[in-house]
């Protein structure tokens, strides 16, 4: 559910002068990200190439290129291509700072590009040649989302119980270590984390919107909704609160305010597969599976199966006659 971090038309903000035709590139670089959204990766390559053609080396057309490339199934010429891109001729040299800087530097942009496994390879390099630099946090990171983005929970949870050890207290190391020991069902040390969240982060919504997600798990949904309802009033509309505490109202039977808040979920993220088959549960508890069939397709579309499993196809198959 994540998106390219440098953003639409940014990459193409880099790849032109003051003029007229930086307007132009700006537009086809909108265009190329809605191809790539839309998986008319022909479209979205040929519009990447013609922008490395008119300003090669820019470092966002060619992360575009390979993450499109990527998306083809082309991941060995993706990587080769942000290789070529780092390569400048230095010599790195093995148990230096310098090597360790090269490696994540690069690690960074496979990741970027979603050549996830690509990027674990280069975070490993960087990692045996920190010798306690100051890169340990940032490479432990990086490589901890790389792993949790081709479901390596177990790898992610040990990275961050290296970078926790370190300093109990990190922020972005706790979220982490709860993301992955949430998919790992771990209820017991997931709370340890929580706890320690709420206590050294109170003012933190995605502290209490994982702590509402532990008790949605465990079935207390009353709890959870208090939760969420504490998680949205210190971060204001995010898609995620108003998305699990739909669900927790579902699960409750309150079909009306179930629909108000996983609607305002999906206002806030066209993207969010799990709102729309969320959804889709509430359709079907109100009997109107042509709606709850249209958007269980939309989650399959969004790519839920590829992120959380079966469970939209199951319903698919139960609901809706396929």
């Amino acid at each position: 559910m994540n998106k390219i971090v440098f953003l639409t038309g940014v990459i193409l903000l880099w790849c032109c002068s003051a003029s007229v035709a930086q307007i132009t590139d700006s537009m086809r670089g909108v265009m190329a990200y809605k191809y790539l959204d839309e998986k008319q990766y022909d479209k979205a390559l040929s519009i990447a190439d013609t922008l490395m053609s008119k300003y090669p080396g820019y470092e966002g057309c060619i992360i575009f290129k390979a993450t499109v490339l990527g998306a083809m199934g082309k991941s060995k010429a993706a990587n080769k291509l942000i290789n070529k891109m780092m390569d400048k001729g230095e010599v790195h040299e093995k148990g230096t700072v310098y090597s360790a800087n090269f490696y994540k530097d690069r690690g960074d942009k496979k990741e970027q590009a979603k050549l996830y496994k690509y990027a674990i390879h280069d975070y490993d390099k960087a990692y045996e040649d920190l010798d306690g630099n100051s890169l340990l946090k940032d490479v432990l990171m990086g490589r901890s989302r790389a792993e949790y983005a081709i479901h390596r929970y177990n790898d992610a949870r040990t990275d961050m119980l290296e970078l926790l050890a370190k300093d109990s207290t990190d922020f972005d190391g706790l979220i982490m270590m709860v993301n992955a020991l949430n998919m790992l069902d771990n209820t017991d040390e997931i709370m340890t984390y929580l706890e320690r969240g709420v206590k050294f982060y109170p003012t933190s919504d995605i502290v209490y919107g994982n702590l509402a997600y532990r008790y949605q798990n465990m079935g207390s949904y009353d709890m959870a909704i208090q939760l969420n309802n504490k998680a949205l009033e210190l971060g204001g509309d995010n898609t995620y609160h108003f998305n699990n505490r739909g669900f927790e109202k579902y699960k409750l039977n309150d079909l009306d305010g179930a629909m108000a808040d996983i609607n305002r979920a999906i206002d806030l993220d066209k993207d969010n597969s799990f709102a729309f088959k969320n959804r889709a549960l509430v359709y079907i508890a109100m009997k109107d599976k042509d709606r709850a069939c249209a958007d269980l397709q939309t989650a399959l579309e969004k790519g839920f199966s590829l992120q959380y499993g079966p469970e939209v196809k199951d319903l698919v198959k139960e609901n809706c006659g396929k």
